[in-house]
């Protein structure tokens, strides 16, 4: 996938502080950085510095009248891009302000190229070698291609557990961006290996380091953490990852990697994973968010609220970014949120472990009905009637 700059100066200017406020707002969730907001009027009064340092205007003007020679100078210079015909941004409760907010990335990626919201490739490294025994395994980067070698006495691609098998008593979706493997991890290390549920784990991350991600998150978890395999069926007690480049559908119990790209910016789109899930499962599945810039997920979380699903949410201030799990917990449509731990002690309380030795033939991948609530504070759930 192509990159761009981690983190560019951008300059909003607006004749109304809460629009200036709101785009704000929505940029910071994407990592950018504000170098200068200001009212049109005060624009030429501005820091020299401060304007230098800008890469991208946005101008969002509500007196259409308005007329300033500093602004129009600043409309007809070529030197620095500038985006206006944008439009107000809606309510942030309203239907439409995720797309707005998309729609506002997209128009500044047309000018200033790629924004990366990856997880980086040295936090999950780092991650590894915090959790590391060197002993057992060890990663080196080789920088100019990019590509990594991995050495290890104890394999991750094969399943660790040797017992027989349940198909998928409940299907959770793992969604995640910046700051998600870290938080996954500390998840999936409370998970027994006898739980009833089965786990996609979708995570925003450079496709060249999608499997060292199975080989950081599978070293402590008592779980099978694995690629996601074609034509395979979902099995309790299994983590699998979602491919970075390419779609998965389902379908006869299976799922199916396509040939096709994900829909949007990121891969993969977690929307539209969720979006493939409601059209090809007959059954609801669950979904929990964790750390991640964007809002990646928000846009099907009002259809799955609806269908019955349980949408669960990490903790915001325990995030490295929070901007993922806090545009749920804004949209009203969390049901729990805690820590990665807490989320993992009540995960176990909610679906339960199997107790038998055999699996049940007449386990399907469909998710059975949830019908009680986590044994845990209550204090902890989303108020119904406001964030």
């Amino acid at each position: 996938m192509q990159t761009g700059n981690l983190h560019p100066n951008i300059g909003v200017i607006s004749d109304c502080a809460l629009q200036r406020h709101m785009i704000q707002k929505a940029l910071s969730n994407y990592g950018l950085h504000i170098a200068l907001s200001c009212d049109p009027v005060n624009f030429q009064d501005q820091d020299t510095g401060k304007i230098e340092q800008v890469v991208c205007w946005i101008l969002v003007l509500e007196n259409e009248d308005f007329e300033s020679d500093a602004i129009n100078a600043l409309i007809e210079q070529t030197d620095v891009p500038v985006l206006f015909g944008l439009g107000k941004a809606p309510n942030k409760y309203d239907e439409l302000y995720i797309s707005w907010e998309r729609r506002l990335l997209s128009k500044l990626e047309e000018l200033i190229g790629k924004v990366n919201i990856f997880e980086s490739e040295s936090s999950v490294l780092s991650l590894h070698k915090q959790i590391n025994e060197p002993s057992e395994t060890s990663i080196s980067l080789h920088t100019e291609d990019t590509s990594v070698f991995i050495s290890q006495q104890r394999k991750l691609e094969a399943p660790k557990s040797t017992k027989p098998k349940h198909l998928a008593s409940q299907v959770w979706v793992l969604a995640a961006s910046l700051g998600g493997p870290g938080a996954v991890k500390r998840f999936l290390d409370r998970i027994p290996e006898n739980i009833k549920a089965s786990f996609l784990y979708a995570q925003h991350i450079d496709s060249h380091f999608s499997h060292v991600l199975t080989q950081v998150l599978g070293r402590h978890s008592n779980l099978d953490l694995l690629a996601l395999e074609n034509d395979y069926p979902l099995y309790d007690g299994e983590v699998r990852v979602v491919p970075v480049e390419h779609e998965v559908r389902f379908s006869s119990g299976k799922t199916h990697i396509t040939k096709k790209p994900w829909r949007g910016p990121y891969g993969p789109s977690i929307d539209h994973l969720l979006k493939n899930m409601m059209d090809d499962l007959d059954e609801t599945f669950n979904l929990i968010v964790f750390s991640g810039m964007g809002n990646d997920s928000a846009m099907m979380a009002p259809a799955m609220q609806k269908a019955g699903c349980q949408i669960w949410t990490q903790r915001p201030d325990t995030c490295a970014s929070a901007s993922m799990p806090q545009t749920i917990i804004d949209m009203q449509c969390s049901d729990y949120t805690d820590t990665p731990e807490g989320l993992a002690d009540a995960f176990i309380k909610y679906v339960g472990r199997h107790t038998d030795v055999s699996p049940s033939a007449n386990i399907s991948m469909r998710n059975d009905h949830i019908s009680t609530e986590p044994d845990v504070d209550q204090a902890t759930k989303e108020d119904p009637d406001g964030v």
